[in-house]
């Protein structure tokens, strides 16, 4: 447990940016203490003076006996695993990849708000499919979506959250068989923001998009 005093010590936004009067509630960052795994490694790596560059392949190497682990994956490729400073940066350069400027990227609204910005910054088009009253993927408003612009575009993206943020669904194995499908069917590359698979409520099934026959 952390006093008030000793949060005001931390150099993040979340404690630097308002008036001593305002206490920010933050999703992103909570006030709990670091995992003590997390803390040892970064010890270690302190104590080496480890600070320089990465290069090798154990993150990659760590990916796939998480994979394994969590999901019965077996032989991630890691050779093909590449690494990227955080998340945002991941999906653009992929975005980037498989679409040109101008083009769309669909967003199943509403989703969380960076990507609007990230998107517009990589001079994507965004179009957003609303997702069901329930909070769920809407796949009949998504396949008119991606019919409609498969027919106006040549490359077409769908960037999907799953799980999804903010409403915290987790898309079944039967709701993303769908969107695979009609992405094959509209020509439509998937991307997929999957950050939070680890943390998932008990009772729920994560299903990663890669398992689901495309």
């Amino acid at each position: 447990h952390f006093t008030l005093p000793d949060l005001r010590r931390r150099r993040s936004a979340k404690w630097r940016v308002y008036p001593d009067d305002v206490l920010p509630l933050w999703i992103a960052e909570m006030d709990v203490p670091l995992a003590e795994p997390i803390a040892r490694a970064l010890r270690h790596a302190i104590d080496l003076v480890d600070t320089g560059y990465a290069a090798g392949d154990g993150y990659a190497r760590a990916l796939g006996a998480f994979a394994e682990r969590r999901w019965g994956w077996r032989d991630v490729p890691v050779e093909d695993v590449r690494q990227v400073p955080d998340v945002r940066r991941g999906i653009v350069e992929v975005v980037k990849l498989v679409s040109d400027d101008g083009d769309p990227v669909v967003l199943t609204a509403p989703v969380y708000p960076p990507f609007y910005a990230f998107l517009g910054d990589a001079r994507r088009r965004i179009v957003e499919s609303p997702l069901t009253q329930a909070g769920r993927i809407d796949l009949a408003a998504l396949a008119d979506t991606l019919a409609r612009l498969a027919a106006e575009h040549r490359r077409v993206v769908l960037l999907l959250s799953n799980p999804h943020n903010p409403t915290g669904a987790v898309h079944t194995f039967a709701e993303l068989q769908a969107v695979a499908e009609m992405a094959r069917e509209y020509r439509t590359r998937v991307v997929v923001d999957e950050i939070h698979a680890p943390l998932v409520l008990r009772g729920a099934t994560f299903t990663p998009y890669l398992t689901v026959p495309g």
